[in-house]
């Protein structure tokens, strides 16, 4: 009696699991398999399985391009497929088994299957630091990508500006004794000369001279050393002063204009300052005319003057450079020089000398050291 032979259960197995294959295929092929077309029997519907598994679509990600049935003990082949593709997170595959895993590289994109497209579902657009949606450096609170520092960092962050330098300190005008002028030298014309003359200081340096000029104050004769007399210039270059007062002016107002003037002016203080770079430097407005003078000469008059003494005190700075002007003291209500004070219009009296140091001692700049 001849034994009927049946089919081995490895060829059973591999039926059922084409069988379970091709439903699977079916039932996937309008949605994960949705890209690939089938034609009925031209081209059978597993096809579509395999296409899937070759480009590693979603059920290839999950399941593999090649299946150990022996390993899969205890459950079938749909039941596992289905479990996947359901994207349930506990389904796990036996250590052992060969399906492969998911390509998480940034080489290819898991559900369309193209490579480095970068689209969802692309893990390149997932991968941390890439700043696309679904990066954690796009979507973590704190994260702190280019643009996403927040803006009290940012601040803080920022390089301190650099400090300005500071000013001078400016100063204001005080009471000063006579002392004060230990280290003075007063520079001028025949008015400086009369102070020298009549006003009986004698801890003052005059380098003053009648006739001297803006224009030829440092060529002026200055003072006597080993015999030898020095000019103003070369006597700055000997001796030291803490303060210099410069009155001059008067002698100038026939010789060019006020901007020749002004110019020449500008120069002499500023070789003042070069050659005495420690001395408090009093540019002095220049004494106004009697009313009689100023109103009979075209030159020689009190507008003439003030339209230079206007010039002269815009160079002060009131840290190095002060103006003083003391017709402020020897004028009368109508702004011209007080008739009691002067002899010839111009030049005060003797006697009223001394109104010079009684209005520079109110008017002493003290710099703190």
């Amino acid at each position: 009696m001849k034994t009927q032979k049946h089919p081995t259960p490895l060829l059973s197995a591999l039926t059922a699991s084409m069988l379970c294959a091709s439903l699977f295929a079916g039932i996937s092929a309008h949605s994960i398999y949705q890209k690939y077309n089938t034609d009925g029997w031209s081209q059978p519907v597993i096809a579509v399985l395999m296409q899937g598994l070759a480009h590693h679509s979603t059920a290839s990600a999950s399941v593999g391009a090649y299946v150990d049935i022996a390993n899969i003990s205890g459950q079938s082949l749909t039941e596992k497929l289905q479990e996947v593709s359901s994207g349930n997170p506990d389904t796990t595959l036996p250590e052992n088994s060969p399906v492969r895993q998911p390509d998480t590289t940034a080489s290819g994109d898991i559900s369309a299957g193209q490579p480095g497209t970068g689209q969802p579902g692309n893990p390149s657009a997932s991968q941390p630091g890439t700043g696309q949606p679904g990066s954690p450096s796009s979507s973590q609170p704190g994260a702190e990508q280019p643009g996403n520092v927040p803006a009290d960092r940012q601040k803080n962050e920022q390089p301190e500006p650099a400090a300005p330098p500071a000013e001078p300190e400016t100063y204001s005008f005080s009471e000063v004794t006579q002392e004060y002028f230990d280290d003075a030298l007063f520079i001028g014309d025949s008015r400086v000369c009369g102070v020298e003359l009549y006003s009986g200081w004698d801890n003052i340096t005059y380098y003053a001279q009648n006739g001297m000029t803006i224009y030829n104050m440092f060529q002026c004769d200055a003072e006597k050393e080993n015999g030898r007399m020095l000019s103003v210039e070369e006597a700055l270059q000997t001796r030291s002063f803490g303060k210099i007062y410069l009155e001059i002016g008067i002698n100038e107002m026939g010789t060019g204009n006020v901007d020749s003037f002004m110019e020449a002016y500008g120069n002499a203080v500023a070789r003042l300052q070069e050659l005495q770079p420690d001395a408090i430097i009093y540019v002095c407005g220049i004494m106004y005319v009697k009313q009689s003078k100023s109103e009979s000469d075209p030159i020689f008059n009190n507008p003439n003057i003030k339209e230079r003494n206007d010039r002269i005190a815009a160079l002060a700075d009131n840290k190095d450079i002060f103006y003083l002007d003391i017709n402020e003291l020897v004028t009368d209500e109508s702004g011209h020089l007080n008739p009691a004070y002067t002899w010839d219009e111009v030049h005060l009296l003797g006697k009223y000398d001394a109104l010079w140091l009684e209005y520079f001692c109110s008017h002493g700049i003290v710099k703190n050291i």
